[in-house]
C-alpha cells in the first residue's frame, strides 16, 4: 500500500560528484597572488604547488559567491598592479630596448583597460556616444513638436 510511504523518513539528497576542497583559506591565498603577480591564473596556478588547477579555481568562481567577489577585487588591484609598471618599464627603458619595452607597456594597458574599463579605458568612446545621444534628443524633440502641433485641437 502507497499509505506507508508518507511515515518513512526521508533519506537526505546526495547532491552528487565529489566534495569540493575549497575553503575560505585557500580562496584567500588564490586571490592574494592574483593580486600581487602581473601573470595569468594559468601561469600563477604553475609557479606555487600548493595551488589548485586553473579549471579548479574558475569552478569555485562559479560556486562560491564569496569566492566570485574576492576574485573579482583580486583583478582590480592586479589592473592597478599593471597599471603601476608601465611607469616602472617605461622609466627604466634603454634605447637598445624600447620595442621590447613598448610592448610590455601597451600589453599591461590594455589587459588593465579590460579588468578596469571605467579607469583605464579609452575615453573617447564614451565621447562619441553623448554626441550621438544630443543629436538623437534633439531630433525627437523637433519630431515630438510636430506631432503635437499636427494634434493640436481647438476647443
Amino acid at each position: 500500500m502507497a499509505g506507508n510511504q508518507g511515515n518513512l523518513p526521508s533519506k537526505p539528497k546526495h547532491a552528487g560528484g565529489r566534495p569540493s576542497d575549497y575553503t575560505k583559506e585557500k580562496g584567500d591565498l588564490i586571490c592574494e597572488r592574483i593580486s600581487t603577480h602581473d601573470v595569468g591564473l594559468p601561469r600563477l596556478c604553475k609557479m606555487y604547488s600548493d595551488m589548485p588547477d586553473e579549471k579548479t579555481v574558475q569552478r569555485w568562481r562559479y560556486q562560491f559567491e564569496e569566492f566570485r567577489l574576492k576574485y573579482a577585487q583580486a583583478k582590480m588591484i592586479q589592473a592597478d598592479l599593471l597599471a603601476e609598471q608601465c611607469l616602472e618599464i617605461s622609466d627604466s627603458c634603454i634605447p637598445e630596448e624600447v620595442g621590447v619595452d613598448r610592448l610590455r607597456v601597451d600589453t599591461r594597458k590594455w589587459l588593465a583597460s579590460k579588468l578596469l574599463p571605467k579607469q583605464y579605458g579609452d575615453k573617447l568612446l564614451l565621447e562619441q556616444k553623448t554626441e550621438e545621444n544630443e543629436q538623437l534628443k534633439e531630433e525627437l524633440r523637433a519630431l515630438r513638436a510636430r506631432l503635437d502641433e499636427a494634434n493640436k485641437r481647438e476647443f
